[in-house]
């Protein structure tokens, strides 16, 4: 089992942080949503030049790698000129990835709420970027996010852009549940066998239908199901946790939530290993 953790968990933790956190917790690798002031990895100095060298060789001596790098860039599009936009921000995470060890970016489905052809467009976007991550020798990985969350749309949007070499799909286990009321077992048929990472967060439904987030294992997610159906499947990605601190300040410290995954997943794998023994 491959843990890693986003960024998202500790926007005010610098590198040297980051990694002692990863490195005590067990964790194998880091997703960088965003670094510190920064909520684009392309706009922190930390990843520009010398210092972007000097970034990746840290996180190497450490022992971790850096199992994707989180791009806001949409796979849904307005325009031209906006699908133009997203694919140049595909292409400068792209060129982080060779320096850092990365073989994947992660790209938003985006908001299709106004596209007349929304499988269309984002069938056209997806084989754009396939050319660019073929070129980069990485690929990137479609989250169940936005107007995507339901899991057989998503699928529809890969098929008719052909199932593109390159471009793989991202399973946000909380999202299809809460937005759909998806089993895992449905997201997973719907997605497999293209799903490439996997991101981990456990919520509640609250009074006004919202989902707050929990700490794993505190909240209502089928996070347990979801292990068992992947691991099932044979799935050897990352399993990403996302503790959207960066954006709900409100949340537990990640000193606390970061190492509690990495727990509560150890949990889950030494209880499937308990069942078969």
């Amino acid at each position: 089992m491959k843990l890693s953790f986003s960024t998202l968990a500790c926007p005010e933790w610098d590198l040297a942080r980051i990694t002692a956190a990863a490195v005590a917790a067990g964790y194998a690798a880091v997703d960088f949503r965003g670094y510190r002031d920064a909520s684009e990895l392309t706009d922190s100095p930390a990843f520009a030049g010398e210092a972007l060298r000097d970034t990746a060789m840290r996180i190497s001596d450490a022992g971790l790698e850096v199992s994707c790098l989180s791009s806001g860039a949409r796979m849904s599009v307005s325009g031209p000129a906006d699908r133009a936009a997203q694919l140049d921000a595909m292409r400068r995470y792209a060129d982080l990835c060779a320096p850092l060890r990365c073989k994947m970016v992660r790209i938003f489905g985006g908001d299709a709420a106004n596209v007349p052809d929304p499988v269309g467009n984002a069938a056209e976007t997806l084989v754009a970027a396939s050319a660019i991550a073929r070129e980069r020798g990485i690929v990137f990985a479609v989250e169940t996010h936005d107007s995507w969350t339901s899991t057989a749309k998503l699928r529809s949007a890969f098929d008719a852009a052909g199932a593109p070499e390159g471009v793989a799909l991202l399973w946000d286990v909380k999202h299809p549940w809460h937005e759909h009321g998806e089993t895992p077992e449905t997201s997973l048929r719907n997605l497999w066998p293209y799903v490439a990472n996997t991101h981990w967060k456990d919520a509640k439904a609250g009074n006004g239908g919202g989902a707050r987030l929990r700490l794993p294992g505190e909240g209502d997610a089928p996070l347990a199901e979801a292990f068992d159906a992947l691991e099932s499947a044979g799935y050897g990605g990352w399993y990403t946790f996302e503790w959207e601190k960066r954006w709900l300040p409100e949340i537990e410290e990640p000193e606390i939530a970061v190492p509690r995954f990495a727990a509560f997943m150890r949990g889950l794998a030494e209880k499937r290993a308990a069942g078969r023994s």
